[in-house]
């Protein structure tokens, strides 16, 4: 199974690395001989089209990774061994980051729960195959991002990873009420800890002027690659931006909406111009 979809720019102008870790939507063959729960069930927790939303971005002197796979099968957007260890069976040979707030919802790097809240799993998964999943799947990303982010700092003096992600228009991960309903973009900064708020305002003004609401952080700060990414104080800039899902698709039929066009094209407008205006907002 393909790992990613790399797209380089055939004119690199830039620093900014898109990536989009929860738009893919294959399994291994092996896959729903653990689970009795449906492919699209399964699609509903990842990022349906937003790598089609950004796929501008190499063409606006950028570079975009595009996860293959199935955020239900495997999530990049976590710690590595951010795992629940009932899920396992045999001895557990690494250290877990169990205690996390994602982990005790059910979505640690390998997910415990669908998207309605139902096991994934029909029987434990052998500790070693989850290993083997961590260093097949997981650890290749990585190694790709940094590879992405970090070969050509010096020559631009900066890297920005702009992480892409499509947030469900109501109730989603805690919060308390169906009728909540999000803004149509959240950018998450950790708070000012992985971006530069210059950058981040730029974001904003930029969804504004398309007459979509914008919010900050809450309720998604940021993820693990923001986290890991992103320090500002060394010129290295992260920053996630959720889209309501509601403004490109159905999110029942999990197909895209008559306003997929118009949306990808803010999208394809902010790789532009934040490619032309990089420079000044370091």
């Amino acid at each position: 199974m393909k790992l990613f979809t790399l797209k380089r720019a055939k004119h690199k102008t830039n620093n900014i690395i898109y990536n989009s870790p929860h738009s893919g939507e294959h399994f291994p063959s092996d896959f729903f001989e653990y689970t009795s729960i449906d492919k699209h069930t399964l699609l509903c927790s990842g990022d349906s089209f937003v790598d089609k939303l950004f796929s501008e971005a190499s063409n606006n002197g950028s570079v975009f990774l595009c996860n293959e796979y199935a955020r239900s099968f495997m999530d990049t957007n976590r710690e590595a061994y951010e795992l629940d260890p009932e899920m396992y069976s045999e001895e557990i040979t690494k250290t877990l980051v169990s205690d996390s707030a994602k982990v005790k919802m059910g979505f640690g790097s390998i997910a415990k729960f669908a998207y309605t809240r139902k096991h994934i799993y029909d029987k434990k998964i052998p500790f070693s195959d989850a290993l083997k999943r961590i260093d097949d799947y997981y650890h290749p990303i990585h190694e790709k991002l940094n590879e992405l982010l970090n070969t050509d700092f010096e020559k631009y003096g900066y890297s920005l990873l702009v992480d892409c992600h499509s947030m469900p228009s109501y109730e989603f991960l805690g919060q308390p009420s169906a009728k909540y309903r999000q803004p149509d973009i959240i950018l998450g900064n950790l708070h000012g800890k992985s971006c530069s708020n210059k950058i981040t305002d730029y974001l904003t003004r930029h969804f504004m002027m398309y007459d979509l609401s914008v919010a900050h952080n809450t309720p998604f700060a940021g993820g693990f690659n923001t986290s890991h990414y992103g320090d500002p104080r060394s010129n290295h800039h992260a920053v996630q931006i959720e889209i309501k899902k509601s403004l490109y698709m159905d999110e029942i039929t999990r197909k895209p909406n008559e306003h997929f066009e118009p949306i990808k094209i803010i999208m394809s407008s902010l790789c532009d111009h934040l490619a032309k205006d990089i420079d000044k907002l370091l």
